[in-house]
């Protein structure tokens, strides 16, 4: 299969790339040249910026695609290159997230659950529009499209989340130096993490399964915890003593945005119950994570030290 890539030289669009690779796919990553990136031997690399229509409209009429795999389109660059691929490709899978969730309603969170995301919980109202533009083009004209909805994701390549609900080096060191660190809330709000490889793993498997065209799938871990749970493994891992105290979310915000110490959204979205059922990505793509928040932590904290972040 010959698969586009666009976007795929950071973080998930590397595992997505590997992923394909493994599965003998003759892959093409489009990205602007301004990240390099480890990628396996064989895999093309075509320079384009998605802000120049003409480039991506050659890119996309240039080459022949079986399937195209999009990490970081927004809505109107979907609107333009839908009419560009219609009738030319079997299949384009697209990355959303589960923060269209966010404040959820009931937990967890199925793909058939009414979205409204707030944008006081960290702005995804952009991810759902882009949703809405692929599933209203399968509707009208049978685009190929399907959506997979990420959790936040971790690994080796990339900061995890922290307790604030930011990607913050900061965080990680004091554990590290045995600092105190506060919890917001009681701790109890439900995160559900997804390691990066078997996210990537999921986009590869969708090629894999025609039915799942026009579909939305939540992807992630298998299980979700509590936050002060994730804190704890991390604590584990880098062998940290820092004390954990207890804060209320509002006061955090009052003590520390108007100096922009904290991320609002970030901080409001951990607070929320993050937790999503993967039953039908499991069902139908065949999705199956075996890798442990503690295991995967551990690599991540690993490659962090080896890069001078801790």
């Amino acid at each position: 299969m010959n698969v586009l890539v666009i976007g795929g030289t950071r973080f998930l669009g590397v595992a997505i790339v590997r992923a394909l690779h493994r599965r003998g796919c003759r892959t093409t990553v489009a990205h602007r040249g301004h990240t390099r990136a480890d990628l396996p031997e064989g895999v093309t690399e075509y320079a384009l910026d998605i802000r120049d229509r003409n480039a991506l409209a050659a890119c996309l009429r240039g080459h022949r695609y079986d399937a195209v795999i999009d990490t970081i389109l927004d809505a109107d660059a979907l609107r333009f290159i839908v009419p560009l691929l219609e009738g030319r490709i079997r299949q384009f899978v697209h990355c959303g997230s589960t923060g269209v969730y966010t404040p959820m309603v009931r937990i967890p969170a199925q793909e058939g659950d009414v979205c409204n995301p707030l944008p006081e919980y960290g702005g995804f109202g952009p991810k759902l529009e882009q949703d809405k533009v692929l599933l209203q083009a399968h509707e009208k004209t049978g685009f190929p499209a399907t959506i997979l909805r990420p959790t936040n994701i971790y690994g080796a390549g990339d900061i995890p989340l922290d307790i604030w609900g930011t990607r913050n080096p900061g965080f990680f060191r004091r554990l590290v130096q045995h600092e105190p660190v506060t919890l917001p809330n009681d701790g109890r709000a439900l995160l559900q993490p997804g390691h990066v490889e078997e996210l990537g793993e999921a986009f590869a498997l969708a090629l894999d399964a025609p039915g799942a065209i026009g579909k939305v799938y939540n992807i992630s871990s298998a299980r979700a915890v509590e936050l002060r749970a994730y804190l704890q493994i991390l604590k584990d891992a880098l062998r940290s003593e820092s004390p954990v105290e207890y804060e209320p979310m509002e006061r955090l915000l009052e003590k520390y945005l108007p100096a922009r110490k904290i991320n609002e959204g970030g901080l409001r979205f951990v607070c929320e119950h993050m937790c999503v059922d993967i039953t039908k990505a499991r069902e139908e793509l065949g999705f199956a994570p075996t890798i442990s928040l503690e295991e995967g932590l551990a690599q991540n904290l690993v490659w962090m030290r080896e890069k001078g972040i801790i």
